[in-house]
């Protein structure tokens, strides 16, 4: 069995549950992780196998992907619709993780309600949870987990919203082409630009990256 050696710093506050320091602004690389698996079901495991994957390898608090209970979800409307899917937005109530500071000591907190892009893809589940798991892990938009409509039973990806641009356009004709990148090189596309609604913009404006000599 690995153990892990993690660096904590007092600055990070105290763990409640080891009460060693953290490891992050108000989380702790050896507890927190498992916590976030408990206490919740999406209701299908496979959809909970792949949320619990990433919670166990998150870093710090705001990294957590989570269920998100379709009734936390208002306004959805639609913005696009394409050959790779369909693209809403919405405002989730919960808003998104934050280590805030109170009183001098930072805690697991939440910002106010926020506005978020859902993005639905055809096809099977297991082609779903796999397109979910390699855009989460490139890191090509902020995710924040996964999500059910309850009307038409269809499970979509929780995305940040981007205010300026096109989002649609980034995410249905984007989605895939951009995992590529990593697949053919091992390098993140445009890894070394900020993510932000810039780059989507550029995206949206034809911005591609570079693909591996002699890639298909």
């Amino acid at each position: 069995m690995l153990v892990f050696d993690f660096e904590r710093y007092s600055s990070y506050g105290k763990c409640s549950s080891c009460n060693r320091y953290n490891t992050s602004l108000a989380w702790c690389q050896s507890c927190d992780p498992q916590k976030t698996t408990q206490g919740w079901t999406s209701g299908n495991k496979d959809v909970d196998d792949c949320i619990k994957e990433f919670q166990l390898k998150a870093r710090n608090y705001e990294e957590v992907i989570e269920w998100i209970p379709f009734n936390r979800l208002n306004n959805v409307q639609k913005i696009g619709e394409g050959g790779f899917g369909s693209v809403f937005s919405a405002t989730w109530l919960d808003g998104k993780r934050t280590a805030s500071n109170a009183s001098g000591e930072y805690i697991q907190s939440r910002t106010p309600s926020c506005i978020v892009a859902l993005k639905t893809l055809p096809g099977s589940q297991e082609n779903f949870l796999r397109e979910f798991k390699s855009f989460t892990e490139f890191k090509t938009m902020e995710a924040y987990g996964l999500t059910q409509n309850t009307t038409n039973n269809e499970y979509c990806m929780v995305f940040q919203f981007v205010n300026k641009g096109s989002l649609h356009k980034f995410l249905l004709s984007n989605f895939r082409e951009l995992n590529w990148k990593k697949i053919s090189t091992g390098i993140p596309p445009h890894y070394d630009i900020e993510y932000d609604e810039e780059l989507a913009i550029q995206i949206c404006n034809g911005l591609r990256p570079e693909f591996a000599k002699n890639t298909p």
